[in-house]
């Protein structure tokens, strides 16, 4: 304001406008300068925004994994301080009580089985489902056993009582064979195999599956029909034994 008052305020101010872009000039360039050296943070604010995701899905799998190792070691404690017992079948009774046998190799026979289905637990009840037996004689299969799904109580047993009977089973020129040798020795052999779906709680509260298999053979004298030597059982055998 003081130069344009003046006469030759004017004369600087002309003078002063001469070089009006230089002077302009060379602060755009030290300003763009100064852009320039500051730095960039695109990729920066970027990285800001994935780390916290990074770091909370890492805390989150963390947790996870501890909580399932915890989940595992409790499981494993509860095995070993409570000992489960699982459930089982087993068969405490058998008997041929006819047989016949032609020389075309038809087979007859009827047999009366006493199956039981075992619960050891002493803490929770077992559930038995998709219970299935087969009754073999030289690989030629004599009857189906079945039984819809039950229960059995805390430290009980549940009789399963069979009658089979079949007539008519066609035998081949090895089961014939087989069949005659029976017959002149006096013992009759005959498999049973299956298996039942078993479910309870170890320790009243963790819920456990497991699948018991049973296959052993049965042999009978004939003409009594009794047992030879019973002993058939899916329980679970200790390494020791």
């Amino acid at each position: 304001m003081l130069s344009v008052a003046h006469g030759g305020g004017v004369h600087h101010a002309h003078r002063g406008d001469s070089h009006p872009s230089q002077r302009y000039g060379n602060g755009g360039e030290e300003a763009s300068q100064r852009r320039d050296n500051l730095p960039h943070h695109p990729r920066g604010r970027r990285a800001h925004r994935s780390g916290p995701l990074e770091w909370t899905a890492a805390v989150v799998f963390t947790v996870l994994a501890v909580v399932v190792l915890v989940a595992a070691v409790a499981v494993l404690v509860v095995v070993l301080l409570l000992q489960p017992r699982a459930p089982y079948l087993a068969i405490r009774s058998a008997r041929l009580d006819d047989l016949v046998y032609d020389q075309q190799g038809a087979l007859e026979a009827a047999l009366s089985l006493g199956v039981a289905a075992e619960n050891g637990n002493a803490r929770s009840g077992a559930t038995f489902s998709d219970f299935e037996l087969r009754l073999v004689f030289h690989r030629v299969v004599i009857a189906i056993l079945r039984a819809d799904p039950f229960d059995v109580p805390p430290k009980g047993s549940l009789p399963l009582g069979y009658v089979v009977r079949s007539s008519g089973i066609p035998l081949d020129s090895s089961g014939m064979a087989a069949m005659e040798a029976a017959l002149a020795d006096g013992v009759v052999p005959f498999t049973v195999s299956g298996q039942a779906s078993t479910r309870w709680k170890v320790g009243g509260l963790v819920p456990f599956k497991y699948w018991t298999r049973l296959r052993c053979d049965l042999r009978f004298f004939w003409p009594n029909g009794t047992a030879v030597d019973l002993s058939c059982s899916s329980k679970p055998k200790s390494k020791s034994s």
